[in-house]
């Protein structure tokens, strides 16, 4: 009798916090990917792509700890009745852009500690992270935030296949305008790692095929690390064909 008690007790704590178990393969896979940094400066791509390796490993350990930090709330949060669904939309919308703040920051590197410009690059695309969920109210019809919390179906701005798209449309249109370019990766990062988050609970929308399994916490966490790694790349090779870096700049 005394083992079943034990057995329950320890499935409820597993269900109460579903992120211990992967925790460690989390960190393990952080510390490669910040010795995959290191190493790459012996490497003239890698230390072209990562010149302050410490501070880019610094930031996605950073960002892996807001996603953790953020759904842990959130559990805690679920037992609140009273003004619950405010604080949780206004928990999981902060932590949304918080996380788009911090896959950009890892983007620009070391050079938005200093120049105003690349601040307001990190501030919008924290911005674009948090807009994603405006589509609520849209279907909704009402800013009234039980029924945007309560929809039927998944709203539009969820659809993860409409991503490369815009992305697509945004770099054809930056051949004209440079600065569309920059929006193209900011948006790629910023809705892309909103849509990777949700997918800890809904999986993602790939309309019209439908929708993928559930992530695990640590899946989609390493996806979003991963996701703010590639964008940096991607930014560190528009930046050797372009002056244009921010999309504040006049063009």
């Amino acid at each position: 009798m005394r083992y079943f008690r034990f057995v329950s007790k320890r499935k409820q704590k597993l269900e109460t916090n579903p992120y211990g178990p992967g925790l460690r393969r989390l960190f393990l896979n952080l510390i490669l990917i910040g010795m995959l940094l290191i190493n790459g400066l012996i490497s003239q791509d890698l230390y072209h792509w990562f010149p302050a390796p410490y501070l880019t490993f610094f930031l996605c350990s950073l960002l892996s700890m807001v996603c953790l930090l953020g759904d842990y709330i959130l559990v805690k949060l679920s037992g609140i009745q009273e003004n619950g669904n405010i604080l949780r939309a206004v928990t999981d919308s902060t932590t949304h852009a918080s996380v788009g703040a911090l896959v950009w920051a890892v983007a620009e590197g070391y050079e938005f500690l200093g120049e105003k410009k690349k601040w307001l690059n990190v501030l919008f695309c924290a911005f674009l992270a948090a807009s994603v969920d405006l589509d609520h109210f849209m279907a909704a019809g009402s800013l009234d935030l039980k029924k945007a919390l309560h929809l039927q179906h998944r709203p539009p701005f969820h659809i993860t296949s409409l991503i490369p798209a815009v992305v697509f449309l945004c770099w054809i249109i930056g051949y004209y305008r440079p600065s569309m370019k920059v929006f193209s990766l900011m948006f790629l990062a910023s809705w892309l790692s909103h849509h990777l988050r949700d997918a800890n609970h809904r999986g993602l929308w790939l309309a019209p095929f439908g929708h993928t399994p559930v992530f695990p916490s640590v899946v989609y966490i390493f996806l979003i690390v991963v996701l703010s790694l590639i964008v940096r790349i991607c930014y560190c090779h528009l930046q050797t064909n372009t002056v244009h870096t921010s999309i504040f700049q006049i063009v």
